[in-house]
């Protein structure tokens, strides 16, 4: 009984099929031909997420601009194997950095923490430089605001040209190249009319079914440079240095000319340096820190002495680091 259901189900479905029960709709705007009709098309490269005249759809799921949290230019695809992809978008860099420069002028304290999580993740000292399709900005979102941000995932298959996302989808998406670089994207939208057989699953025998077309087309455009943290693009607000300092190396201090001092060491030793100490210890002050190489170590030393509260730096200590990096040790008296 249950075969020869089956073949029933088989036989409609068959005569569906032969009457042309299935319909299109959606032309293909004048767009660039595609590259291939046959090959696997290569989908690595950069585009304009805003898409060309003509398209009737845009490139971008509203969860990647949520995470990301503004609005992005350009996005990034990279071949993961396998038929995967991996998407990267990229907010314009006037954009984000002026995001930034707002989100270090009204959360000092919040800025303060996004700041040495960034610092730390891409310290070439730890040799934790990433590469893009690694995401490597995706910690960074829980703080605050990131340059860019992608997700893995969206593996396909080759179909006649074009990479077809896999699954189970009401609206299929799928992708190629066209002669001049660009992307082409399709989104194909079914909707089945069914006769019902189980009230419960809403499965049942098709009788017709139609397929709506929508496309886009992305330019192909240079890929933003990469935007690396560093102690020279993301200055520290003196309101909250403290906050930075999570270990208690920095401490506060009853006499308001050290912690005046101190705010003028840590400029003294330039962008790209990292202050570890600066406190009191008995009748000096205890002045730690790295930098980038020796010369940078005796110009601070000089500039130190030339303070009009300094009484005498001596150098007591350094010790060569990785990268020609210098970690040193001073001792700071101030006037009496």
């Amino acid at each position: 009984m249950h075969r020869r259901f089956a073949l029933r189900v088989a036989a409609a479905a068959a005569a569906c099929l032969l009457a042309g029960c299935i319909t299109r709709s959606g032309d293909e705007p004048d767009f660039p031909a595609p590259l291939s009709d046959s090959a696997c098309p290569d989908l690595s490269g950069s585009f304009a997420l805003q898409a060309d005249p003509g398209s009737q759809d845009r490139f971008g799921d509203s969860t990647y601009m949520h995470e990301l949290k503004a609005p992005a230019t350009v996005f990034s695809q990279f071949d993961s194997g396998g038929y995967a992809m991996t998407t990267v978008f990229h907010r314009d860099r006037a954009e984000f950095e002026a995001a930034v420069a707002r989100f270090r002028e009204q959360s000092p304290a919040a800025y303060a923490a996004w700041r040495q999580k960034a610092l730390a993740t891409f310290d070439p000292m730890r040799g934790a430089l990433k590469v893009r399709k690694e995401l490597p900005f995706a910690e960074l979102t829980r703080l605050g605001p990131v340059p860019e941000w992608g997700a893995h995932g969206g593996k396909g298959h080759c179909r006649d040209g074009w990479w077809v996302r896999d699954g189970d989808h009401a609206t299929d998406i799928a992708m190629t190249r066209d002669v001049r670089g660009g992307l082409l994207v399709r989104r194909e939208k079914t909707e089945r009319k069914v006769i019902g057989l189980w009230a419960e699953t809403g499965a049942g025998i098709p009788y017709a079914i139609h397929i709506h077309s929508t496309w886009s087309r992305h330019a192909q455009v240079e890929v933003p440079p990469f935007w690396t943290p560093t102690a020279q693009n993301l200055p520290i607000d003196d309101r909250v240095r403290e906050a930075a300092d999570p270990d208690g190396w920095l401490r506060r201090n009853e006499d308001p000319r050290i912690t005046d001092l101190r705010i003028r060491a840590r400029k003294l030793m330039g962008p790209d340096a990292q202050l570890l100490n600066f406190h009191r210890e008995q009748d000096y002050v205890l002045f730690t820190g790295t930098v980038p190489d020796r010369a940078a170590v005796d110009t601070l030393l000089g500039a130190l002495k030339a303070q009009p509260d300094v009484g005498s730096a001596t150098l007591e200590h350094t010790m060569a680091m990785s990268f020609g990096r210098v970690r040193f040790v001073i001792h700071v008296r101030l006037r009496a």
